[in-house]
């Protein structure tokens, strides 16, 4: 077994001669928050979707419990077992949370009607909704509610919640608490944690340093395309992360 669950080596990517990735490597332990931080244009998103299958990488290859993956779409990740949360949240407003949850992986009734006509038990899947709201603590009683009705810090939660019903072994966060305010953001965290309760590992983009040293494991830096340092979050602190991520601190000396 491999010490990393996931892991990147020499992902690289170009934009019509930008180098966006520059031989990138990334690993992803058992049961650890991973934060990737750096300035706007560092390549955090552009990795974690290289990584992802969002985006097709130019060269670097992905392992994942030490074997070899072949992740060229977002479908070959889920497969296995990569459940992704961008910072649009890909909700659909016009939908109710049940069917936002299930969208894509719909239950179908276990009989002739759902055999042969496909016929959707939502009985089912409001049930395994609710459960899982209770397990994590998520304060929504209306699920029938269209998403356009709630408010940012529950749309965040509605989607984290997707990651612990499908992900089955890594989530990739995506600026979880973007646009949010101070009490919602603590809550989308508190149900980040939960993720890594609940056995993922997991990844997170964000620029909020409180978060990293709060919350996260270890921390990733990017700058310009390039990995600038990976390091323990014990072992660093805000001021030591802002000099990396800007250049004014020297690598070798953090």
């Amino acid at each position: 077994m491999s010490e990393y669950v996931l892991e990147a080596r020499g992902i690289s990517k170009h934009f019509a001669g930008v180098v966006a990735l520059d031989a990138v490597d990334l690993q992803l332990r058992e049961g650890e928050v991973l934060a990737v931080v750096g300035d706007n244009g560092a390549g955090k998103s552009t990795l974690i979707k290289a990584i992802t299958g969002a985006l097709n990488r130019d060269s670097g290859d992905i392992f994942f419990d030490g074997n070899q993956v072949h992740i060229d779409s977002p479908s070959d990740a889920r497969r296995i077992g990569i459940e992704t949360v961008y910072q649009d949240l890909a909700l659909v407003n016009e939908l109710s949370v049940t069917k936002n949850i299930y969208l894509g992986r719909e239950v179908v009734k276990n009989n002739i009607l759902g055999r042969l006509f496909g016929v959707l038990d939502f009985r089912k899947m409001e049930t395994s909704v609710r459960d899982l709201f209770d397990k994590l603590d998520i304060r929504i009683s209306d699920i029938y509610r269209d998403a356009q009705g709630f408010s940012g810090g529950q749309r965040q939660a509605v989607a984290l919640s997707k990651t612990v019903m499908f992900g089955k072994r890594v989530a990739v966060l995506d600026e979880p608490t973007a646009a949010l305010g101070v009490r919602e953001s603590k809550m989308a965290m508190d149900l980040v944690m939960s993720l890594k309760d609940h056995g993922l590992s997991v990844i997170m983009i964000t620029h909020n340093m409180q978060h990293v040293m709060n919350y996260c494991d270890r921390v990733m830096v990017m700058r310009l395309g390039k990995l600038a340092a990976t390091r323990d979050v014990s072992q660093v602190d805000g001021d030591t992360l802002v000099g990396l991520i800007t250049g004014a601190i020297d690598v070798g000396t953090a």
